[in-house]
Formats: C-alpha cells, sequence, structure tokens
C-alpha cells in the first residue's frame, strides 16, 4: 500500500503562514532591559507581509515572527540580526568604556592616597 498525500488545492499551502520564534540570550537581564528597548522601537511598516512580536524574558528577548511567506520571513529575521548585532555591539562598547572609567577612578584614587 502507498503512503497516502493530501492531493488537496494548492490554496492551502499557499494561505498557511509560516512562524518562527528565537530567544536571544543576555549576559545581564539589564542588557536585555536595553536591546529590548531599543530594537521594540522599530515597528513593521504597513505594506510589510510579516508580524513581529518582542517580549522582555529575564535576561533573554524573545522574537516571534509571522509571515505570509518562508522568504519574507528570512528577510525580516535577517534585518533583525542586522539590527541585533548593531545593538549589541554598542551595548559592549558603552560596557567597556564604563569599566575603564570605574577603573580609572580606582587607580586615581589609590595613587593620591
Amino acid at each position: 500500500m502507498q503512503p497516502s498525500t493530501d492531493s488537496g488545492s494548492d490554496e492551502h499551502t499557499e494561505n498557511k503562514a509560516t512562524e518562527a520564534t528565537l530567544k536571544i540570550p543576555f549576559e545581564t537581564a539589564k542588557s536585555a532591559e536595553i536591546a529590548y528597548r531599543v530594537l521594540s522601537v522599530d515597528k513593521e511598516p504597513r505594506r510589510n507581509f510579516v508580524k513581529k512580536d518582542l517580549t522582555l524574558v529575564g535576561d533573554q528577548i524573545e522574537v516571534h515572527f509571522v509571515a505570509d511567506q518562508v522568504k519574507n520571513l528570512r528577510t525580516a529575521i535577517t534585518s533583525f540580526f542586522g539590527a541585533l548585532l548593531l545593538c549589541t555591539d554598542t551595548i559592549k562598547e558603552f560596557e567597556l568604556k564604563n569599566s575603564d572609567n570605574d577603573n580609572a577612578g580606582a587607580h586615581a584614587s589609590a595613587n593620591s592616597a
């Protein structure tokens, strides 16, 4: 006996949404909150066929995408990762500068004592 296949109309598969959920961990809950605030500002344009929902959960961001087509989903995720990488690089840069400033103050006070 042959395995059965659905030979129904293609309309059913064309209208089915494609979904993806990303869970992005951060080193701290504070970094996750900063990234969440930055990334949630960008709303998808009306003409876009992708819906994006961001959720902050402790030290991670969860992003759920729903798209009408796989190629639109891929484009949205690629765009999101571009913004995420810029955001995380900026957070790391400010953390380095703040730790350098904290260390500089500690050295100055230790030398003056």
